[in-house]
């Protein structure tokens, strides 16, 4: 069992080898400890353990209030005979069959939610009481301690004494710490330093929360600090069928802070409700106020919870829609009649319909109450009296077979007449027949309109279809406007008789804030008076007072452009531009991170704003950072720039900040990496001025098959070439965080290996005119 990284099973396997009951938690973590398993990894033994013995009775049940308060691993979801508390399957429906939406996400606890004891924590972590901490010193002197603090808030550290911990963020402590153990370490204090040191949590202090009203377990339990209401809720089985999911409170100190809806977490898996949770916090579960259940063509048939200010329109979001076969002009609910307003005892409820198409458009709301049953029918469920039209009408659809719909001409009335570019000449009825038969009337709707006593208005029957053609002959077909620019939805609309501008507009859902509103402009396609012109542009001014043209857009000026807009009428195939405001501007941003005092996100305040104010917006640097290792990146480049000559005064290294910059000052590395084709490979501590031959020399020397150039990137980003060989050899100065890259050369192939004479022959040649060169010189100055 002192192997590490096995799984549950495995340990239990090497405990049942062993003679140990595999089952039982006490003795595998006794065994574990003394044989050196990690505490970590034992905690993830026991939680995997007891969440497979469900209903064990090792000592892993609940415990409530009247006794000591557990801790979040030992949660255990026991069995129990009350249908109403535990959500599963069978428990979480109604007599209709329909399920409770959202409770059978609590019959089971995936892991991932489970709360852990350790795990990483911000610097911002305000240590206290039960903390476990780990100080780590390396470097010059090296020692790891593990330090738990007190109930009065200390912590011992040998050979220092007692240190006063709790109530500091971890980040403060570290320096605090840094500090207290300078005076026995100097190295930590020294610059550059030689002792480095580190301050970690390792296991978290509990909190106590209790967990009440309509919830399978109430009681009081201990989890960590980190723990959300999600987790906890889930440690303890989730809320009862009768517990309300929209309305989680958290109760402190005797007030509510919160009210958490879970439907956010299921229907949209979001959690932006969640609240952090302090010691001795109330999380209460009042019973469910308002159920509502939907059934029939929807996507997620449920029961649902229902706030008193949700409708209809909100019940079908929570359901995921209506199915695409559900029909449109009826869905029905079933709804309880108060006590006081039955007139018969033995009917207390009524049947109501509504119209679906108007709460699918937004044109009605349907306002919903307590024990609602809502169907949406299909299609075929609905009586066949009805007719259909389709075509080149205003309002094609289904229509019912009434008194007030007759004839063909009813029908053509009730959808709302036809359209302009409707063809008058024919219409085609079709008619079903009992035998399922189809017989096809051809109709003059010319006729109809003039005359209503027309033969051709011929009477309908149930499931009658009339077809209005497009009229291809007289009209053109697919008139169209472009409108292009500011607005918020930009491009072809179809034109119709008497469109205006304000029309188009209106259908291109307005302006955006970056529009120009002094004026619109507009191309039209019409016959010109030079030959060489191909359209002609005009200009409609859409403001009218003068000192308002160059305003930015807001919403006080939409009716009055709008009303300057409808005198300008349109024509087919103009193009509308509404051009953007050249003084308006975006704000834009760019980030600085690493070694400043206020490391965030800023708005550039100038079209010319320069790298050195930015960073002095940002407080300056710290004591820590490391100015000549500054990287500035654009987009997915680099830009090479030298942030310590500049802020030495150099102006000659200033920089023109731009939107989507990234800026970043490293800490002091005091160290430089040499790589590639060296002994060996890795950092090495720098020493001011010194040059590249020595970095080489630390890390043993080049090997023989190394290329000509080395690769020096200093501290900044900026890349040289340095040369090794030959009369140009260079020995440059490098920087603290430097990189030295020794690269590799390919051997040449043996078929082009230069024999020994004519490796001589180049070489007396170049020597030749080498001496040359010298005796030439010498003459011309002499």
């Amino acid at each position: 069992m002192s192997r590490r990284n096995l799984t549950l099973s495995q340990a239990q396997e090497l405990a049942r080898q062993a003679g140990i009951n595999p089952n039982d938690p006490d003795q595998i973590a006794r065994v574990a400890r003394a044989r050196g398993v990690s505490e970590e990894q034992i905690q993830e033994w026991l939680i995997d353990l007891r969440l497979n013995n469900r209903g064990d009775t090792s000592g892993t049940g609940l415990e409530d209030l009247s006794g000591n308060l557990t801790s979040s691993d030992d949660i255990i979801l026991s069995a129990s005979t009350d249908q109403d508390s535990v959500p599963n399957t069978t428990t979480s429906k109604d007599t209709s069959g329909l399920e409770y939406f959202g409770y059978n996400i609590f019959s089971d606890t995936p892991d991932p939610f489970k709360p852990r004891t350790v795990g990483p924590v911000g610097d911002g972590y305000v240590v206290g009481p039960e903390d476990q901490l780990r100080l780590t010193v390396w470097g010059a002197t090296e020692f790891q301690y593990e330090l738990q603090v007190d109930v009065e808030g200390r912590i011992l550290i040998p050979n220092i004494g007692m240190v006063t911990v709790a109530g500091q963020r971890l980040s403060n402590l570290r320096e605090s710490l840094k500090v207290r153990l300078g005076k026995s370490y100097s190295g930590l204090l020294k610059d550059p330093p030689t002792i480095f040191i580190d301050l970690t949590v390792t296991r978290l202090r509990p909190i106590q929360l209790f967990v009440l009203g309509e919830v399978k377990n109430p009681g009081g339990y201990s989890f960590t600090h980190n723990s959300t209401i999600f987790n906890v809720l889930y440690g303890v089985g989730g809320p009862k069928i009768s517990g309300s999911l929209r309305d989680v409170r958290i109760i402190r100190e005797g007030k509510q802070v919160a009210s958490i809806d879970l439907y956010e977490l299921l229907l949209n898996g979001t959690d932006n409700q969640n609240i952090p949770l302090l010691n001795n916090d109330r999380i209460f579960i009042p019973p469910r106020e308002s159920t509502v259940s939907v059934q029939g063509q929807i996507r997620r048939p449920a029961i649902y919870e229902m706030k008193p200010d949700e409708g209809l329109s909100q019940l079908i979001e929570f359901a995921g829609g209506v199915k695409s076969e559900a029909y449109g002009d009826r869905f029905q609910i079933s709804r309880v009649i108060p006590i006081e307003q039955r007139e018969d005892p033995s009917f207390a409820r009524q049947i109501i319909d509504y119209p679906l198409k108007e709460v699918l458009s937004g044109e009605r709301e349907v306002k919903l109450f307590d024990q609602d049953k809502v169907r949406m029918f299909k299609i075929s469920e609905v009586s066949d009296d009805y007719v259909q039209i389709a075509g080149l009408v205003n309002q094609p659809g289904i229509y019912e077979l009434s008194e007030k719909i007759r004839t063909i001409r009813d029908l053509i009335l009730a959808a709302d007449s036809l359209r302009d570019d409707a063809f008058l000449g024919r219409a085609i009825l079709t008619r079903t027949n009992d035998d399922s038969t189809t017989t096809v009337f051809s109709v003059d709707l010319q006729a109809i309109i003039e005359n209503e006593g027309s033969s051709q208005n011929i009477t309908l029957q149930k499931r009658d279809q009339l077809q209005v053609f497009r009229n291809t002959v007289e009209l053109i077909d697919q008139r169209y406007v472009n409108i292009t620019g500011e607005v918020s939805k930009p491009g072809r609309y179809k034109y119709s008789e008497n469109m205006s501008l304000e029309d188009l507009i209106l259908k291109a859902g307005g302006f955006t804030e970056a529009a120009y509103i002094g004026d619109a402009e507009i191309t039209r396609t019409e016959k010109t008076t030079s030959k060489n012109m191909l359209t002609s542009k005009l200009t409609h001014e859409l403001t009218s007072d003068s000192e308002k043209k160059d305003d930015f857009y807001s919403v006080e000026h939409f009716w009055p452009i709008l009303d300057n807009a409808k005198t300008f009428d349109l024509q087919h195939r103009d193009q509308v531009y509404i051009r953007r405001n050249p003084r308006f501007n975006e704000q834009r941003f760019i980030s600085i991170e690493g070694e400043v005092e206020f490391a965030g996100t800023y708005t550039i305040l100038s079209e010319n704003e320069r790298l050195s104010t930015v960073i002095e917006r940002a407080g300056g640097l710290t004591r820590e950072a490391y100015a000549a290792g500054a990287r500035l990146f654009r987009g997915d480049r680099e830009v090479i720039i030298n942030l310590r000559e500049l802020l030495q005064g150099d102006r000659t290294q200033e920089i023109f900040v731009k939107s989507g910059d990234s800026i970043w000052v490293p800490q002091i590395p005091n160290t430089v990496l040499v790589t590639g084709n060296v002994a060996l490979d890795g950092f090495i501590k720098f020493k001011p001025d010194e040059r590249l031959t020595y970095y080489l020399d630390q890390a043993g020397g080049m090997q023989q098959d190394s290329y000509k150039y080395v690769q020096l990137t200093q501290a900044n980003g900026a890349i040289y070439q340095v040369r090794r060989k030959g009369w140009f050899k260079q020995n440059p100065k490098v920087e603290d965080g430097a990189r030295i890259n020794v690269i590799y050369e390919l051997p040449e192939p043996e078929s082009e290996k230069q024999s020994a004479g004519e490796i001589l022959q180049k070489s007396v040649a170049t020597l030749t005119s080498a001496l040359t060169i010298i005796i030439l010189a010498e003459r011309a100055f002499n």
